[in-house]
């Protein structure tokens, strides 16, 4: 665990905070997606005939979404931008709904976690920039482990006006879970997750199972910065 605020903490307690809930992120924060998306990518590309694309603007597509599809597209295509945007919505549900049930699983400790914040009785939100036909999709691997059922609120793309960095998704997840959003905590991968979070100024917490590494979440200024989401298991006891 690094922790930003410059005091070894042990738990949320000695920080002062009476955590009233906790919402994650969840691509690369609970499920271990990241790298599937990578391979994924790959499979779409090619099968389309488009060339393969820089990881940096891969990161952007799984950040932004469908408005950053343009920048897949080489410029001497770009006439047939439509035609290859439809091409590419019809291919990638294909090739994520089978690669994604097959492959992508939850972090370890995970489950332990959601089992410890329900004994807590500590309200457990998901806020992900996912648009709502693909949500059930990301979810099942929390239902095969069986703890879909501990989440009081999943706000995708649709649920909030601006998507994040903004933070009216998690406004809107606080809202429906009836907590204040200043007794948040907000966990995710990403320097927007981070963004966002303090936007709405809830506590925010960096995982390393992700897009950003060390440095980039370090930039955004998150109260700390942990190896994954298993080690949130310590500081809640």
């Amino acid at each position: 665990m690094k922790n930003l605020t410059g005091e070894k903490t042990g738990s949320f307690q000695k920080i002062g905070m009476q955590v009233e809930s906790v919402l994650f992120d969840l691509d690369g924060t609970l499920i271990d997606s990241v790298p599937v998306y990578f391979r994924m990518m790959e499979t779409i590309l090619r099968t389309i005939g488009l060339p393969p694309a820089p990881r940096s603007v891969v990161s952007e597509f799984m950040v932004r979404g469908m408005s950053a599809i343009a920048e897949l597209i080489p410029p001497e295509m770009q006439d047939r931008k439509d035609e290859i945007i439809r091409e590419f919505i019809v291919v990638g549900k294909k090739v994520a709904k089978n690669m994604f049930h097959d492959e992508v699983e939850v972090f370890h400790g995970v489950p332990e976690l959601f089992s410890l914040l329900m004994d807590l009785k500590i309200p457990i939100g998901i806020v992900t920039s996912t648009e709502k036909e693909n949500i059930e999709r990301k979810l099942a691997p929390l239902d095969r482990k069986g703890i879909k059922q501990c989440l009081g609120a999943v706000i995708g793309i649709e649920d909030a006006p601006r998507r994040k960095p903004a933070p009216d998704p998690l406004f809107e997840c606080s809202r429906r879970l009836s907590v204040d959003p200043g007794k948040c905590i907000y966990v995710g991968d990403s320097h927007v997750d981070i963004v966002a979070g303090n936007a709405a100024g809830m506590v925010t917490v960096g995982v390393l199972t992700g897009l950003d590494d060390l440095e980039r979440l370090e930039e955004e200024g998150p109260a700390m910065i942990l190896d994954s989401v298993n080690d949130l298991n310590r500081l809640f006891r």
